[in-house]
């Protein structure tokens, strides 16, 4: 099937101009062909329709087109219409956007120098790549979930029924804080999974935790203010506020999670404080309730306002969770949020808050304004997969799946690198970390596995500040997607990595 024509938009004609307007008409798409806003095999609009669209006379756009076929800049195909030629003449290559540009033409370099502080300090964040290839994950890329196993016919069958099922308030400007049949599903869940304590409208839907982490960093935090930050920790937090401009506090991690009596030392007055409790990224620790009941009483007396990113929950294979921290807060200084990318997949792109009451009419003000929202026939398809039973469903196939894989890397891992890579306890996630030997650096092994073709992340980089030290050397390697027949074969490749700079 051909493809449609494509659209032209900024050509203008000029009937008072002393060249022609077949000429005009030639020049500018002459000059889109070469600067590639016109790309090879591109469809053009009819002689007839062009004609109407620029008020002319068929006449002038066919001798237009008559000159660029002429000339090589266009190709008639029978049935296929007019298209930009495959093939351009080399002549025209010297000239339009292949031609060199003028020696004061600023240089990407001085572009960048035009950046604002804030800018600059985000774009010193690095984030990991995918680790797909042919669209297959590649092992150990962490955060990803086995996409293949996903229910994608009931998906496409919720979703085919919520397009077929015409209603206005899909298609209007709906409320920006969430569609309510969803906002009253996740209150129901996070009830009773996590012991959050909610009404449906203190649930904000985020067009995913990104947009979550960037909204809370808007309203919460102003330029300067110092926010505690864990020491490793996620990155995607780091970003979102280096972009509010904030005084980033880091703060060490030990067994027992976020050290507070370390970050009282360094900041003793917080505006906000960022952890994962139950499954701390990137090291898996779970913040004891001891700890959990201490950083509550430190942000009531300080006032501090604290954002639980509970990322993936869900995953716990050993014991009950501990309840969230949120659940726990009698003073509403602490800000829920979660992400369902991590147990459907990540292109759903939804994410959520749950505010204190005082808060829900500034943070739905603010996603109104920002443009953050998610579209309601999404978030309409997936109330339906929650409240019909798909999504509890789906979450219990992925415990055990996951556990399964936990368990195989954690054996190949044992088998192939006898005691050379030592794992922590903890038994919850989709991911974790193996420590290395003295004198391997993290680094340096991610770059050896990655010539064996395994994709694993050093420990290392998600640290912000501070020495180096033994445990910061450690990969941290994901299981959830890679299949089990690639999982025992990836660690030996992995091992033969580590025995290159053993």
């Amino acid at each position: 099937m051909n493809a449609p024509p494509v659209l032209l938009g900024p050509i203008s004609l000029d009937p008072k101009s002393e060249a022609p307007l077949y000429r005009q008409l030639y020049d500018q798409l002459r000059h889109a062909i070469l600067d590639g806003r016109l790309p090879t095999g591109v469809r053009l609009p009819s002689s007839r329709t062009l004609a109407k669209e620029l008020s002319v006379g068929r006449n002038t756009i066919v001798a237009a087109f008559e000159q660029l076929l002429v000339e090589g800049y266009l190709e008639a195909r029978t049935g296929a219409g007019t298209q930009v030629a495959a093939l351009l003449p080399e002549s025209l290559l010297e000239v339009g956007g292949g031609a060199a540009k003028p020696a004061d033409n600023p240089s990407p370099e001085d572009l960048l120098a035009g950046l604002s502080d804030r800018g600059r300090r985000m774009m010193g964040v690095q984030r990991v790549p995918t680790g797909y290839e042919k669209g297959q994950a590649r092992a150990f890329q962490h955060g990803l979930p086995a996409i293949e196993q996903f229910p994608f016919g009931v998906w496409s069958r919720l979703l085919a029924r919520r397009g077929r099922a015409v209603q206005g308030r899909h298609y209007d400007y709906h409320v920006a804080a969430g569609y309510e049949p969803l906002r009253d599903a996740l209150a129901t869940y996070l009830g009773a999974a996590r012991g959050v304590v909610c009404k449906p409208e203190q649930i904000i839907i985020t067009t995913g935790a990104q947009a979550a982490l960037d909204l809370a960093a808007r309203l919460l935090v102003d330029p300067g203010d110092p926010v505690w930050i864990e020491d490793p920790g996620y990155l995607g937090a780091r970003g979102a506020f280096f972009g509010a401009s904030a005084d980033l506090v880091p703060v060490p991690i030990d067994r027992e999670g976020l050290q507070i009596d370390v970050g009282l030392k360094r900041a003793p007055a917080p505006k906000l404080i960022y952890v994962t409790p139950s499954h701390q990224f990137p090291t898996g620790a779970t913040m004891s309730i001891k700890r959990r009941l201490a950083l509550l009483e430190t942000a009531k007396q300080t006032g501090a306002w604290i954002l639980e990113d509970d990322y993936d929950s869900e995953y716990r294979y050993v014991g009950r969770p501990l309840p969230a921290l949120q659940g726990l807060d009698h003073a509403g200084r602490t800000i829920y949020m979660g992400t369902l990318a991590k147990v459907l997949f990540p292109a759903v792109r939804i994410g959520y808050l749950v505010v204190p009451e005082a808060l829900i009419e500034p943070f739905t003000i603010a996603i109104r304004l920002t443009g953050q929202i998610a579209p309601a026939f999404l978030q309409a398809a997936l109330a339906d997969f929650i409240t019909e039973g798909h999504f509890g469903t789906h979450i219990r196939k992925m415990r055990t799946l996951y556990a399964a894989r936990r368990q195989l890397l954690i054996d190949a891992l044992e088998k192939y690198g006898q005691g050379r890579l030592t794992m922590p306890e903890t038994e919850a996630g989709m991911q974790l970390a193996a420590h290395l030997p003295d004198g391997i650096d993290d680094i340096e092994l991610a770059k050896a596995a990655a010539r064996h073709k395994v994709h694993t992340t050093p420990l290392s980089t998600y640290y912000l500040g501070g020495p180096s030290t033994k445990d910061r050397n450690a990969l941290y390697l994901g299981y959830a997607a890679v299949a089990d027949t690639e999982i025992p074969r990836a660690a030996q490749r992995l091992v033969a990595a580590l025995d290159e700079l053993s």
